[in-house]
């Protein structure tokens, strides 16, 4: 009887396979998370969009009324005016969404970008106290589906569109 001890050069091989399998899919996922990261670094640099969004929609229903009403789609400024007398203006300037607020005539507005990287800016009012809104802007695509690492490349429009009612407008004062 011919004991056979030790292990046969398959055998390794065979252990070698498998390490080599659990570092190729260990390396993935540290590539993976790296771009993830990337992603949520370029995040960072413009507002979320939920901010901005929620933004709006304070600004629209705390308004008492427009300055003009629209049913036709306009790229204009949106103004509004507030219950105590001051004009907020949403308008696109230069690839941004920008918003002004000016507390009396003659008075120099606060000027804020609330969004960057707008490539369109339309509104309307379909109806007395309501507000549409539609905004398209660009944003970096999810890691898994960008196809190059250049920067700016394969940048995706992303579009937003809102429908807020005026409180003052439509069904009363506080509805």
């Amino acid at each position: 009887m011919n004991r056979h001890r030790g292990t046969s050069l398959v055998e390794l091989l065979v252990v070698l396979a498998l390490l080599s399998v659990m570092i190729l899919v260990g390396a993935q996922l540290v590539v993976h998370s790296m771009e993830l990261l990337g992603a949520t670094g370029r995040a960072v640099s413009n507002p979320l969009v939920v901010h901005v969004t929620s933004r709006l929609r304070h600004d629209v229903q705390e308004a008492a009324a427009l300055q003009w009403q629209d049913s036709i789609w306009t790229e204009g400024p949106l103004v509004l005016i507030t219950h105590d007398g001051t004009y907020v203006s949403i308008a696109l300037e230069d690839g941004n969404l920008v918003r002004a607020q000016t507390a009396s005539p003659g008075t120099p507005p606060d000027r804020r970008v609330i969004l960057r990287g707008v490539t369109a800016w339309w509104w309307r009012t379909p109806v007395e106290g309501v507000v549409d809104l539609n905004i398209t802007y660009l944003v970096n695509p999810e890691p898994e589906r960008q196809s190059s690492r250049d920067v700016g490349y394969g940048l995706e429009r992303r579009q937003e569109n809102l429908r807020f009612a005026i409180r003052g407008g439509g069904g009363g004062a506080r509805w």
